[in-house]
């Protein structure tokens, strides 16, 4: 109920495939297309639109989300771009740059689908870390766009006698969910499920871990505790062990998403035919957005995945799961589908969704040197940003600091 699929082309993501033998099980999702809704209606998401905004710009023109006065606004970035040595909100750099039709019409439908985010208070280092240096030195994201648009077409005319290979698919699955690649990775490994860390304390060298589960309450004494659980609860482990480490994890915000997975009779929406609707928070507080894992998955029954819950909108910590499905499929219908439900499934995330606030990185770079040589560390969504390429990218990043520390004592 969590991620659908890893992002092969993400950093680390295809390598530790490949270290644990699972290439060769690999599902891919078929080929789809993906629905926005804008000023239009339900119109086709054009090319080359991303979370921060488009990178192709003749497709945004020909699907018209945006007015003809919002697409003049837009023209005038390469004049308004100026530099921003500290990181911004990503509303406040869009704003500035792009004007607020495109933040509504484009970034915060993409954004707030996958992060659940509020482009006022969301950072725009950890939504784009690409573009760090363009932003902090003030260079037109337009110019540099077409800048290498140009040059990909010119590279593609100069080799297009070239034969190249096949390009790793963009994402995978295995028949039994993502599942499978956790369990790969804990395979030899002594883990304790439904058990519950509640305190850290240190005694002479070791660090204590006080734990409740099946088996009751106990502790466990390690060289080396990894914390990778929503910054706030990291932030009340971390109280007595480092209080300064936890001041600094309140400072971090999260909101409450739940995704309902349902089955339902034939539509004549056009999500029937697609694959990804996005809906931004001017059309939904609610819903953010609807998969057909249908036709994404080859599945013979219309299923569906609901992403429900935002940064900023209704509010559904105190709902029961009878009545946030009763909300969510009310608000689908005034969207416009009005699916007949057979039966669902309804996960919740608790505060388990990362809002990071500008200046995040440089808080979580203070931490790391706060926990330096400690022996406490801290990883994960809440502190490297969510996504499946990212907690692999922070796992090695934590494995190499412990393992490097024991080859040097």
């Amino acid at each position: 109920m969590g991620a659908e699929a890893v992002p092969l082309r993400a950093p680390g993501v295809a390598a530790l495939v490949t270290e644990l033998g699972l290439t060769d099980s690999m599902r891919h999702p078929a080929p789809g297309r993906t629905l926005l809704s804008s000023r239009r209606g339900i119109v086709e998401l054009p090319a080359g639109v991303t979370p921060v905004g488009p990178t192709r710009f003749l497709p945004t023109i020909a699907s018209r989300i945006l007015s003809p006065a919002g697409l003049l606004r837009a023209g005038l970035e390469p004049f308004n771009a100026r530099p921003h040595p500290d990181d911004v909100s990503v509303g406040q750099f869009i704003s500035e740059r792009f004007g607020d039709e495109v933040g509504r019409a484009v970034v915060d439908p993409m954004l707030g689908g996958i992060h659940a985010a509020d482009l006022n208070t969301f950072s725009l280092a950890v939504a784009a870390p690409a573009l760090g240096q363009a932003v902090k030195k003030g260079d037109s994201i337009v110019a540099g766009t077409l800048k290498r648009n140009a040059a990909g077409w010119w590279s593609r005319i100069r080799h297009r006698s070239q034969r190249s290979g096949p390009r790793t698919p963009a994402t995978a699955t295995w028949r039994h969910g993502l599942v499978t690649l956790p369990d790969a990775l804990a395979e030899g490994l002594t883990i304790h499920t439904n058990t519950r860390a509640t305190g850290i304390r240190q005694v002479g060298h070791e660090w204590v871990v006080e734990v409740t589960g099946p088996r009751g309450i106990g502790s466990v004494a390690v060289d080396d505790v990894i914390i990778a659980t929503p910054a706030k609860v990291a932030a009340a482990l971390l109280a007595t062990a480092c209080p300064q480490a936890s001041e600094l994890l309140l400072q971090c915000d999260s909101t409450t998403v739940a995704t309902l997975v349902m089955r339902a009779e034939p539509t004549g929406h056009p999500i029937a035919t697609a694959q990804t609707w996005f809906i931004g928070s001017a059309w939904s507080p609610l819903v953010r957005q609807v998969t057909n894992l249908s036709t994404k998955w080859y599945l013979a029954k219309p299923t569906f995945r609901i992403a429900i819950g935002r940064q900023g909108g209704m509010p559904i910590d105190n709902l029961s799961d009878d009545d946030l499905v009763a909300m969510t499929m009310a608000e689908l219908k005034r969207l416009g589908l009005a699916l007949d439900l057979r039966n669902y499934v309804v996960e919740r995330h608790r505060g388990a969704m990362p809002q990071p606030a500008p200046s995040h990185r440089k808080r979580m770079a203070q931490l790391t040197t706060i926990l330096d040589g400690t022996g406490l560390h801290v990883g994960g969504a809440g502190i490297d940003g969510a996504g499946v390429g990212t907690a692999i990218v922070a796992g090695h990043r934590l494995a190499r600091h412990i393992t490097s520390k024991e080859e040097n004592s």
